[in-house]
C-alpha cells in the first residue's frame, strides 16, 4: 500500500511540474499586446509622453512598433478619436515608430516614448487620450495577410 501511495504521489508531483512548465511556455506563433496603466506626460515637454504595454511576439530583431496618443480639445474620451484618420482633427497627437521590442516568444512589459519628432502637434494635458500600441513581427506584412497585434483604448493622461 505504501509503495502504491508513493507511486501515485510521484506521478502527481511530475504532472504538476510538467503542467507548470507548459503554463510558462509561449505557444508557437504567439502574438499579443495590451496597453497598461496611464499615459505619463514628460515633466519638461508636454509633447513627449510615456506609454507602458505588455506584449509577446516571435521572430527576433527587426519588429516594427508604433505607439500613439491622440487627444481631443476637451481632453475627454471622445468616440470620434477611435476612427481612422481622426488624428488630423485632434488637438494633440504624439506618436513614435522609433521604439524597439524584444520578439523572443516571452512576455515583456516595457515603457515606450511618444514624441513629435516624426510629426505631430499640440501639447498633451491631463485628461483622456486614445492610445494605440502596435507590433508587427519581423518579416510580416499585415497589408498582405501578415501578423500584427494592437491594443487600443482610452487611457488617462497624468
Amino acid at each position: 500500500m505504501k509503495k502504491r501511495f508513493l507511486a501515485i504521489a510521484a506521478l502527481l508531483v511530475a504532472g504538476v511540474a510538467l503542467s507548470a512548465g507548459l503554463a510558462m511556455a509561449a505557444p508557437a506563433g504567439k502574438l499579443d499586446s495590451q496597453v497598461i496603466g496611464n499615459v505619463r506626460i514628460d515633466a519638461d515637454d508636454p509633447t513627449v509622453a510615456y506609454v507602458t504595454a505588455r506584449y509577446i511576439c516571435e521572430g527576433g530583431d527587426g519588429a516594427h512598433v508604433w505607439v500613439s496618443a491622440k487627444q481631443a480639445e476637451s481632453a475627454l474620451p471622445e468616440q470620434w478619436l477611435t476612427e481612422e484618420g481622426s488624428g488630423g482633427n485632434s488637438a494633440a497627437w504624439s506618436h513614435s515608430h522609433a521604439n524597439a521590442v524584444t520578439c523572443d516568444g516571452n512576455w515583456h512589459v516595457d515603457t515606450f516614448t511618444l514624441n513629435q519628432e516624426e510629426w505631430g502637434w499640440g501639447e498633451l494635458r491631463q485628461g483622456q487620450a486614445w492610445v494605440q500600441f502596435c507590433v508587427i513581427p519581423p518579416g510580416e506584412d499585415p497589408e498582405n495577410g501578415g501578423a500584427i497585434t494592437w491594443s487600443m483604448r482610452f487611457a488617462a493622461i497624468k
